[in-house]
């Protein structure tokens, strides 16, 4: 690119240069062509000043003067013959012509001819022939138009030097702005294009930052979906293929009851679907008011029968009046789920969920009986913590990135501490 720019440059200085040189030098080739002849001219015009009047009738010879830059001068008769001076012997026809009183000017064969009519008493006497070789002023012409080339080369170095650091400095950001566009190709989407101070570039750079950062969004939203989808969907699975096992093992008499249970978690799997992909599009709503007591109302009957399917016990204490919180119902549901499954799975005895008013904030606490986490949950891709050599807290980096979206905090306590996990929410201002 920089070598295209470069020779356009180039050309449009060239082609502007020649438009206006040529007809410069047509022009000064005139005007040294012009100012010899005048030259020529002022010689005869002085030389014809010196003629007597009475030339063609006295005795005394004419004396002509000399004539500069190689001129011979020559006087004619009436008759036109030479009657002093050099010339030929005869006048020519541009001498005859200046009888008839005018100055005539004749180039020809690199000679320049000026005759100067003689007047005395308003009547043309005689000639003056001027005659000078032309090679001067050529030379001059010559010289002119050297410098003239020679100004039109030097024009052409500066448009060259100019023409180079324009074509590095237009060049730089269209060749960061294509590597940028490669690295977005190659899937590295966190492009940014330093400023060019070009407003068009720049509008074209930041569009590309600006889609980097969408298509970025769209893959973590992608992989999240599946990170979620594949914690969110496990229990609900799990739970039906333990339905439809116990079902097999020990049956019952009515089927139907069976059937409606299971298209009861069916209809539950659907709806979690469902609502993973609306997050992961971005369609939810967060900031809206969210009743807290309504979510965990919800949510409790299905954990309850869960855990005391393992012979454990779900208490929830939620106070009469509960204030909103900023949230996103979906999104709490979630994190509740997730909490409820980490302390089911991994936790022991009684598991306890606890709202709480605390002023701007409102807390929901969820603790177990087991042994609490020992380190603090991971960033990362969500493996969780350790406790036993197994994976403890398996969905809480999902968690904490729903509670962190929705502008909450989640707290895990002190390593070694009892399993009771702390998660607070904006309290939602009317």
């Amino acid at each position: 690119m920089r070598r295209r720019l470069l020779t356009v440059i180039l050309s449009v200085t060239a082609v502007a240069v020649l438009l206006f040189a040529a007809p410069l030098a047509i022009v000064v080739r005139e005007l040294v062509d012009e100012d010899a002849t005048l030259r020529l001219e002022r010689q005869a015009v002085l030389a014809a000043r010196e003629v007597p009047a009475d030339f063609a009738t006295s005795p005394d010879p004419v004396e002509m003067p000399e004539g500069e830059g190689g001129t011979t001068l020559g006087l004619y008769a009436p008759d036109g013959r030479l009657a002093a001076g050099s010339g030929p012997g005869n006048a020519e026809p541009a001498v005859l012509a200046a009888l008839d009183n005018r100055v005539v000017e004749v180039r020809t064969g690199g000679i320049r001819l000026a005759a100067v009519p003689v007047a005395a008493d308003e009547q043309v006497i005689g000639v003056i022939r001027a005659e000078q070789p032309t090679s001067a002023s050529d030379r001059r012409s010559l010289g002119l138009l050297a410098l003239l080339g020679a100004s039109a080369a030097v024009v052409l170095v500066v448009a060259a030097a100019i023409g180079a650091l324009l074509a590095g400095w237009l060049a730089t950001p269209v060749r960061r702005l294509r590597d940028a566009a490669v690295e977005l190709g190659r899937g590295t989407f966190a492009v940014e294009v330093p400023p060019s101070r070009i407003p068009e570039l720049d509008e074209a750079a930041d569009a590309l930052t600006a889609t980097g950062r969408r298509l970025q969004d769209l893959v973590a939203r992608e992989r999240a979906f599946s990170d979620d989808a594949s914690h969110q969907l496990r229990t609900p699975v799990a739970g039906l293929r333990a339905a439809l096992e116990t079902e097999l093992a020990f049956p019952r008499e009515d089927r139907v009851q069976v059937l409606l249970e299971c298209l009861e978690d069916v209809d539950r799997l659907e709806a979690t679907i469902t609502e993973l992909l609306r997050i992961a599009r971005g369609s939810t709503r967060p900031g809206a008011a969210v009743e807290l007591g309504q979510v965990l109302a919800a949510v409790e009957p299905v954990w309850r029968r869960r855990l005391e399917g393992e012979g454990r016990r779900l208490v929830v204490r939620v106070p009469r009046h509960l204030p909103a919180v900023d949230a996103e119902a979906t999104m709490v549901r979630h994190v509740l789920d997730v909490l409820l499954d980490n302390a089911r799975t991994h936790g022991e005895g009684e598991v306890s969920v606890e709202a709480t008013d605390r002023g701007e904030e409102v807390v929901v606490l969820v603790d177990d009986e087991g042994v609490g986490f020992p380190d603090p949950m991971t960033d990362g891709d969500g493996e969780g913590t350790q406790v036993g050599g197994q994976p403890h807290g398996l969905g809480l980096p999902l968690a904490r990135r729903y509670v962190e979206a929705m502008g909450g905090r989640i707290d895990l306590g002190r390593p070694g501490s009892p399993a009771r996990v702390e998660v607070a929410w904006r309290r939602a201002h009317d």
